[in-house]
């Protein structure tokens, strides 16, 4: 197979069409499940927010900032609703933000307090069992 040059907004698009690819797929999975996601999404997001491991979030941001984040921890959470322990969530929170930030996501030891706090919220809310 030949090596072909490809331009970096070639690069580009291809990326953006990767990320829209895996939104779609993600939220067809949310839309599957039988019940709502929604108030399980809402609290994963003000966690995530109130943590905002990368500072983006200030006085001129976008709400949506860490919102696949968000997302792909809520589809950790629904698929482990039986089995979900801050140790499994801590570590999904670290590879989500790792695969999202690289080397910009440097708050990893954080991801425990962050995980049992995520449950703990959950389960006051009703969320989880």
């Amino acid at each position: 197979m030949k090596f072909r040059a490809v331009s970096e907004q070639t690069r580009m698009n291809y990326m953006m069409w990767s990320i829209k690819r895996e939104i779609l797929k993600e939220n067809a999975y949310l839309l599957s499940l039988t019940y709502d996601p929604t108030p399980i999404m809402n609290r994963v997001s003000q966690i995530i927010d109130a943590w905002d491991p990368i500072g983006l979030l200030d006085e001129h941001s976008l709400d949506d900032e860490y919102e696949g984040e968000a997302r792909t921890i809520t589809i950790f959470i629904s698929k482990h609703l039986q089995d979900l322990n801050s140790q499994t969530l801590s570590k999904e929170i670290q590879k989500v933000f790792r695969r999202s930030f690289l080397d910009e996501f440097q708050d990893e030891e954080a991801c425990s307090e962050i995980a049992a706090a995520m449950i703990l919220s959950l389960q006051e809310s009703h969320s989880l069992g």
